[in-house]
């Protein structure tokens, strides 16, 4: 998600000159891009690919002498998500940022069960020769931080959800309700969809302004048959791991400090959630952040960067 600090980073002949004449789809496309690559220059993230199990994975990657933090995105979205938030963090930290399979400019896959997507970050962390490392998710993200941090425990330092997938709360979220009706809010067809998506998952969203917005929109509705297969498979996962099951699953091998963030106003999951998570995670510290949906880190990117900060330096 662009904004404000990225827009002021911009040449301002360049994007006067965009905004005076108009610009076609094409430059539009090109200007996106731009403020994107400065983004990523702007937290000192640069671009990298390798193979991974089946796919060819592209991830951000930040050197660094300090904590090692992956962060994971969530469903329809990519690596990019970070780029505000991983500025806000130490410079020391080495971070690393992947695009999932099927997201981003990482590879398509034959299956999207969420336990083949940890599987995927497993053998990128052996391949980057990752020492015990932070691991940071998002949504979907979240729900497969938790499957990596009980698969593969002694790798992971600490484990981060924000508005995390995996669990359900008490209260029936305004998504699920949707979801009962018929209708997938998250998965962009058109321009009026892709608004419909963007109001359900911010509180506070970012500024995007136009050119940017119709290049992000056109990008967002070509990925939609992809996101319904990729849907699919997310809710084939969830329903083979019970909530008992993968309650079960948490209590018997999550043993690692636990940070748990999450927007009070939430409409995708339910704030609810947190207390269902900390049923079987004890240890957890718990951030709620009034105000704010369901990506913390793309609203209010200092704060939840910052809250992230200091649990890690009680760590390490």
């Amino acid at each position: 998600m662009l904004t404000n600090n990225l827009l002021k980073t911009i040449p301002a002949l360049i994007l006067s000159g965009l905004l005076l004449s108009g610009c076609t789809a094409h430059q539009q496309d090109a200007l996106l891009a731009r403020v994107t690559d400065m983004g990523r220059d702007k937290a000192g993230l640069q671009l990298h690919s390798t193979r991974t199990v089946d796919i060819d994975m592209t991830y951000l990657e930040r050197q660094g002498q300090g904590p090692v933090v992956m962060m994971i995105h969530g469903f329809s979205a990519n690596k990019d998500t970070w780029l505000r938030f991983a500025d806000y963090l130490p410079e020391d930290y080495r971070l690393i940022a992947p695009d999932l399979a099927g997201h981003g400019d990482s590879g398509t896959a034959g299956s999207y069960d969420l336990e083949k997507q940890a599987d995927r970050l497993h053998a990128l962390a052996e391949k980057l020769g990752l020492p015990g490392f932070h691991i940071v998710g998002n949504s979907m993200g979240g729900a497969i931080s938790v499957i990596y941090a009980s698969k593969y425990p002694e790798q992971i330092k600490s484990l981060t959800l924000i508005d995390a997938a995996g669990l359900d709360g008490a209260d029936k979220s305004e998504y699920f309700q949707m979801l009962d009706q018929g209708v997938n809010p998250l998965i962009a067809t058109d321009k009026a969809s892709f608004e419909v998506r963007m109001d359900m998952v911010m509180e506070k969203p970012p500024m995007l302004p136009w050119p940017l917005r119709p290049a992000l929109i056109r990008q967002t509705v070509a990925r939609a048959d992809l996101n319904k297969e990729i849907f699919a498979d997310m809710i084939a996962t969830r329903e083979r791991m019970s909530a008992a099951e993968f309650g079960e699953q948490i209590d018997a091998n999550v043993e690692m400090p636990v940070l748990i963030m999450w927007g009070e106003k939430d409409r995708v999951l339910d704030v609810s959630a947190v207390e269902t998570f900390r049923r079987y995670l004890p240890q957890a510290e718990v951030k709620i952040f009034e105000g704010i949906g369901h990506v913390p880190m793309l609203e209010i990117p200092q704060e939840s960067a910052g809250t992230l900060t200091g649990f890690i330096s009680r760590l390490d």
